[in-house]
Parts: C-alpha cells; sequence; structure tokens
C-alpha cells in the first residue's frame, strides 16, 4: 500500500528540483545563446519527446507502475549531475546539453502515466477529483516556490551551481519515493510480454468514448500552443531586462492554477464546464496583445489564464481516468499525452522564429484563436454526464 505521507513528500522535493532545473536551463539557454530560435527549437525537441508518449504506455503497463516510477526518477537524477557536470567543462556545447536535458524529457514522461496509475490504485472514483485537486495544489505550490527561488538564485549564483543543487535535491525525492513504495506491489497489470502490437490499444479505447474521442483531437490543437508560450515568457522577460519578471511570470500562472485547482475541486467532471472554461482561457491571450509592454496587466492575464487552465486540465485528467479501465489506463494516458505534445516540435519552432522576426504579437493571436478552437470542439461531446 502507498505510503501516502512520504509519497508526497517525495513528489515535493521532485517537483521542486524539476521546477529549478527548467526555469535555469531555459534562462541560461535564452541568455547564453540570445537566440530565441535555438530555444524554440529545444522547446520543440522537449514537446516530440512528449509526442511519442504513445509508444511508452505498453511498456509502462507491462514494467509496472512502480518499477517505471523509481526508474525515471533515478534516471533524472543521474542525468542532473551529468548536466552539472557538462556545463562546467563545455559550457557552450548547447547541443550536448540539450541533448542530456531530453533524456530528463523522457524520464518525466515516463515518470508521469505511471504515477497517476498508482494513484488511481489508492483511492475510489468518488475520491478521485479531490484527489487529483489535492495533488495538483501541492504540485503548483512547490512549482511557484521553485519559480520565485529560481529567479533569487539566478540573480546570485550562475546556472551550473544551481544543477547541482536540482541533483541533489532529487537524489533526496528518489530516496524518498522508494520508502513511499515499498508496499506497492510491483506486478504489471497485464501478465504477458511487452509487444508493440497493443501500442494502439489506448487509443481504440479513447476513440469508443465521446468525451476522450474529442478530447484527444482538441488536444492535438491546444499542442500547439503550450511550448509556444514556454518561449514567449523568457523573451518578453529578457527584452525587459529582468529574471525577475520571468519568475514572477511563471508565478502568477502557478498562483492562478492553484486557485483554479481549488475551484475544480468543488465541481463535478463535466465535459460541458470542461468546454466553457477551455474555451474562455483564450479571453487573457487576447488581453496580453495589447499589455506586451506593460508587465502589470501581462501579469494578471497569465494569472487568469491560470485559473481557467486548471479548471479544466483537472476535471478533464479526473474524467479520463474516471471512465478508462486500469488495464488500459497506461496507454491511455500515453496516447492521450502524445495528443497534448503533437503540435509542440512544429509550435515550438514557429514560436522561436516570430518572437525573432515579427515579435510577440502574430504568435499570442494565433494561440488564443488555436485555444479557442480546442475548447469548443469539446462542446460537441455526445454523452455529457456528471460523474
Amino acid at each position: 500500500m502507498l505510503n501516502k505521507g512520504t509519497y508526497l513528500f517525495s513528489r515535493t522535493f521532485g517537483i521542486f528540483a524539476n521546477s529549478l532545473f527548467s526555469m535555469t536551463f531555459i534562462w541560461w539557454l535564452q541568455n547564453g545563446s540570445h537566440s530565441s530560435t535555438l530555444v524554440g527549437a529545444a522547446e520543440g525537441i522537449f514537446s516530440l519527446v512528449a509526442a511519442l508518449s504513445i509508444f511508452y504506455g505498453s511498456v509502462i503497463d507491462y514494467l509496472s507502475f512502480k518499477k517505471v516510477s523509481i526508474y525515471s526518477v533515478a534516471i533524472q537524477t543521474i542525468i542532473l549531475f551529468l548536466i552539472f557536470g557538462t556545463m562546467s567543462w563545455f559550457n557552450k556545447n548547447y547541443f550536448l546539453l540539450i541533448g542530456l536535458a531530453v533524456i530528463i524529457s523522457v524520464s518525466n514522461n515516463f515518470f508521469d502515466p505511471a504515477d497517476r496509475a498508482i494513484l488511481k490504485d489508492n483511492v475510489t472514483s468518488d475520491e478521485m477529483t479531490n484527489l487529483v485537486s489535492k495533488v495538483s495544489i501541492i504540485d503548483q505550490g512547490v512549482n511557484i516556490a521553485g519559480t520565485l527561488v529560481s529567479g533569487l538564485l539566478l540573480s546570485v549564483f550562475i546556472s551550473q551551481e544551481i544543477i547541482l543543487f536540482c541533483g541533489l535535491i532529487s537524489l533526496l525525492g528518489y530516496l524518498l519515493l522508494v520508502v513511499s513504495l515499498k508496499n506497492v506491489s510491483s506486478n504489471s497489470k497485464e501478465a504477458k510480454k511487452a509487444n508493440f502490437k497493443y501500442i494502439f490499444k489506448g487509443y481504440k479505447f479513447i476513440r469508443k468514448n465521446s468525451f476522450l474521442n474529442f478530447y484527444f483531437w482538441s488536444s492535438i490543437l491546444y499542442s500547439f500552443t503550450t511550448p509556444a508560450m514556454v518561449v514567449l515568457l523568457p523573451k518578453v522577460a529578457s527584452d525587459l531586462h529582468s529574471n525577475v519578471l520571468y519568475s514572477t511570470f511563471y508565478a502568477c500562472f502557478i498562483i492562478g492554477f492553484i486557485i483554479g485547482a481549488i475551484v475544480a475541486s468543488k465541481l463535478k467532471p463535466h465535459a460541458k464546464v470542461i468546454s466553457i472554461t477551455w474555451m474562455s482561457s483564450a479571453i487573457p491571450l487576447f488581453v496580453m496583445l495589447f499589455s506586451i509592454s506593460n508587465w502589470i496587466i501581462f501579469s494578471i492575464s497569465i494569472f487568469i489564464f491560470g485559473i481557467l487552465t486548471s479548471v479544466h486540465n483537472i476535471l478533464s485528467e479526473s474524467l479520463i481516468q474516471i471512465i478508462t479501465v486500469d488495464t488500459v489506463l497506461g496507454r491511455v494516458l500515453t496516447t492521450l499525452k502524445t495528443s497534448t505534445s503533437l503540435g509542440g516540435p512544429i509550435g515550438s519552432v514557429i514560436a522561436g522564429i516570430l518572437l525573432d522576426h515579427s515579435g510577440e504579437a502574430a504568435m499570442i493571436a494565433g494561440c488564443a484563436v488555436l485555444i479557442f478552437l480546442s475548447g469548443l470542439n469539446i462542446m460537441r461531446t455526445k454523452d455529457i454526464a456528471v460523474i
């Protein structure tokens, strides 16, 4: 049985390490290369890794959720120390460092669905939305701490020193994770060999369910926007010559996400509510079009965007886990992970090029339109039932 207290501590340290690393690495890449195109290309590679998640599902179901979780965090910890060493002696070798960061991205994309599946094994469907909301609040609370701390640390320490700190925190999280999963069964959900002919079993299940089917295609549209926003924020902060604003933008989003998680915990996972909040999240992006040079309004827009994004993300995740049977859960989650990342490589590269050559307005407008259309598509769900 899962040791929930130790597990939450492990999760706290792991997310804190990831938050610090992500902020530090992207900031280092932007300011070291002075190229949003390179940042966009790097983010595109990370998105491509996530887009290949459909191929990870069979491995996750076969190895067991416990083994995947432990191995993923162990690999991530080792790579963080390797990145520290590489930054110390080969500081300008951007492609080698991006390659190492990609391995961390692969580890995270194995860990996330396995981690979510472990949670499902320990709660009832009635508790799922409340638990997902609580975990999201913890996740985002730690994320905001990492975001704020990263801004402070970047003004005091060099990037590789922060990466070393990330490695030490990740190591502590790994040790706690091993303890928390000690009594969790390591048996796989299916007693058969990993076989890639089962890769698309998750998609077959998705296609038969109205909500999952529309969510899959909406996620593909949405996938073009997320990495574009990741490329946008360091560019805006860099143009305003402030690493503090870089942290501030992310902090506003995360605070909004936490508030949205609290709101979502009071709601039933319902396709119509998901659709409305999804479409509404495009509104603050349109406001951002006219406030790029006004960091206060820009920050408030990000905050509101965080609230609305949180509500539709948590309700969607809850509904997905409730309506998916255990035997294909790993493959359904990784298939949906693929859909949420499929447009990332193209979106990241286009965003980087637009930011270097056309400015921010065109990119933000495009993202807003895609978000609205993807939310509108969810409204087409036929079996809109309150769970």
